[in-house]
């Protein structure tokens, strides 16, 4: 059926689409993570920039939710192959 076809093609864009979401939002986090460590070694000396330390632990965790809502429906679409 025609539109059954259609139906399976757009669920495989949605997993593809997805699945690299999921893939930046790792990479995204591991960069900001990656950024947080030499101001987490700054702070043993100066308190100056915490507020840069603590938005930048405040993107992390935003971060981390969008990947888990991601995954969440990743796994869903998936399950609809």
């Amino acid at each position: 059926m025609a539109l059954d076809e259609t139906t399976r093609q757009v669920n495989q864009r949605a997993v593809n689409a997805l699945d690299e979401a999921n893939h930046r939002l790792g990479e995204a986090n591991f960069n900001v993570l990656r950024a947080v460590e030499p101001l987490e070694g700054l702070s043993k000396y100066t308190n100056a920039h915490d507020a840069a330390l603590e938005e930048l632990r405040a993107v992390s965790v935003r971060i981390g939710a969008a990947r888990e809502d991601v995954s969440r429906r990743l796994t869903a679409e998936s399950e609809g192959q």
